[in-house]
């Protein structure tokens, strides 16, 4: 059961007692988003959905040694000479270890069996960290002889392991702009009745132009990276991943993450978090982190009231902050200032909004410490307004922080978590995008793809791009999402898919199978060496896109900018 699955029982009730057209007509009779949000949450404890939801969905797991033997016994069957399935090994012992109930051994053992992992992946690096993990947690003298034996082992061995990849230092291709120096200083912000808000740029670009680097706002990770990832700076560490105390499914890289997590986002998640990931889905997820990341710039919900409430505060952007002084407070300024569309959206569209809201708001108020900050009803009215405010902002405006594409992987394998970038959401879309997005943990690179002219619009893809989805399915899955029919090029000239792309005889390939062979290992000193070559084609035989020349060289270079990023998963680099 998910929160959809309430929705759509619930409007199915309304309809079976004829009650829908008496519901829709007092829900849009009111006119604060509040008091739509508490309407359907009183609708759902009327029918008891919110009780149902109490009974059948978890709130948290509770630590159980029980089940953390039973997963570690199932990481050893990966682990052994039969499977030697390491990954699977690894992610298995990271969930015993979360489950492990405090100052048990259980917990001692997971990070000894994490360090066997390593050694045999000559990471003796990380199996000493964990090692030491392992002493600190009062691993048990009956079985200390082991990993006394695998330390030694460890430290002959340790000059042997090879340094780790450090990330390409990317840089700025222009100067700064003066107002928002993260970006270059060729980028303006313009605005037209069709297009509504866009980046353009005043001066031509060629591919490989390095036009933006942006840290987000707040970010949050998605459910199936909870024991790889770091849920405070998301990066891929685990093999030294430590659990939270309370729940079983967050992992932090380092006690520093693991406090700031516990000082904001995570104190107000941890005594629900089961709840949040089965019930709801990532764009639910970053919603609720962005307005959780709001509540935690004040001490006290009047503050934030006051300031969101102020003249100066409303419909915002990027372009309107003080870069002088950037405080986290100012940063938010631009994130709440994303256009909502409100106006645009149905009844049936709010009321199921209203739905994914109340359902939200009513367990994070109720069993959460969230309660106690917002104190009486203004502040519980005014966390509901922004919360609804942000779950329609959310769709589209934030973004999946992507990793390289992976053979056999599918896209939920290549996203690990989803941000809120102020300067990014006002790229808009087209199915032939101009621009790539390369992530470095949580920051976002942007690249120029094609070339651009002066005066030009910079174009993101919001995930339907003509070489992989017919023109019927981008218009179809853009109307849905975004509320907008599609008219860039791609649809406008109906651009072949991928495989029906013709060769252009006056277009050389730029490529061969030894490309695809280095890029496809992830070898670093390849991509460093040949990205160039591509830059440099794509700019030359720009005007001859779209063919299978130039599609090919673009994904040449867009898996030589992740592999310099690093945005490759361990599991693909072993």
């Amino acid at each position: 059961m998910d929160v959809y699955d309430v929705s759509d029982d619930l409007i199915k009730k309304l309809n079976d007692w004829k009650l829908i057209g008496i519901i829709s007509g007092k829900f849009n009779e009111l006119k604060e988003n509040y008091s739509k949000v508490n309407f359907v949450e009183h609708a759902l404890i009327d029918f008891k959905y919110m009780e149902k939801i109490f009974l059948n969905v978890k709130l948290r797991e509770n630590k159980c040694n029980k089940r953390s033997v039973e997963f570690r016994m199932l990481g050893n069957e990966q682990f052994s000479l039969k499977n030697r399935k390491y990954f699977q090994a690894l992610e298995l012992y990271n969930k015993s270890i979360c489950y492990a109930e405090p100052n048990s051994e259980h917990l001692s053992i997971g990070y000894a069996n994490r360090s066997a992992v390593f050694f045999e992946w000559k990471r003796y690096r990380e199996c000493l960290a964990n090692i030491e993990l392992a002493r600190k947690a009062n691993y048990p003298e009956r079985l200390r002889h082991k990993l006394d034996k695998r330390e030694r082992d460890c430290q002959q061995l340790v000059q042997q392991q090879a340094p780790d990849i450090v990330p390409y230092d990317f840089k700025l291709s222009f100067e700064p702009h003066a107002q928002v120096p993260y970006i270059a200083n060729c980028l303006e912000l313009r605005e037209t009745a069709d297009e509504g808000r866009f980046i353009a740029t005043t001066r031509d670009l060629v591919v490989g132009d390095v036009i933006a680097a942006e840290q987000p706002f707040c970010s949050s990770l998605l459910p199936p990276m909870r024991y790889i990832r770091c849920a405070t700076c998301k990066q891929e560490r685990y093999l030294t991943l430590i659990p939270c105390d309370n729940c079983c499914s967050v992992m932090f890289c380092s006690e520093d993450c693991k406090q700031l997590a516990n000082d904001s986002f995570h104190k107000y998640e941890c005594p629900i978090i089961d709840l949040l990931h089965r019930m709801f889905n990532k764009i639910h997820g970053i919603a609720l982190r962005t307005t959780l990341s709001a509540l935690n710039l004040y001490d006290s919900i009047e503050e934030l009231m006051a300031y969101c409430e102020q003249p100066s505060n409303q419909q915002k952007c990027v372009f309107d902050l003080d870069f002088t002084q950037l405080t986290p407070q100012e940063h938010y300024r631009a994130i709440h200032g994303l256009v909502t569309n409100q106006h645009m959206r149905s009844v049936s569209d709010l009321f199921q909004r209203s739905v994914v809201c109340a359902v939200l708001k009513h367990f994070i108020i109720e069993y959460t410490p969230l309660k106690d900050f917002l104190g009486g009803e203004d502040g519980r009215n005014f966390f509901t307004d922004l919360l609804f405010r942000h779950l329609q902002t959310s769709p589209s405006n934030m973004h999946g922080i992507d990793l390289v594409e992976q053979v056999n992987e599918t896209k939920d394998d290549q996203t690990h978590s989803s941000g809120a970038y102020a300067f990014l959401s006002l790229l808009n879309h087209s199915c032939a995008p101009n621009t790539l997005r390369i992530y470095d943990g949580t920051k976002a690179y942007l690249f120029v793809l094609r070339p651009i002219k002066a005066g030009e619009a910079l174009y993101d893809n919001y995930g339907a791009h003509f070489a992989i989805f017919s023109k019927k399915e981008r218009q179809e899955r853009l109307s849905m999402q975004y509320r907008f029919n599609c008219s860039c090029e791609a649809c406008e000239l109906d651009h072949p898919k991928y495989k029906g792309m013709p060769h252009k005889a006056t277009v050389p390939m730029v490529n061969d199978d030894t490309d695809m062979k280095l890029l496809g290992a992830y070898n670093y000193d390849f991509a460093i060496g040949n990205y160039q070559k591509y830059c440099d084609f794509l700019t030359e035989y720009g005007a001859a896109y779209p063919c299978a020349q130039i599609s090919s060289a673009e994904e040449c270079l867009k898996m030589a900018l992740h592999i310099m990023a690093d945005a490759v998963p361990l599991k693909a680099k072993m």
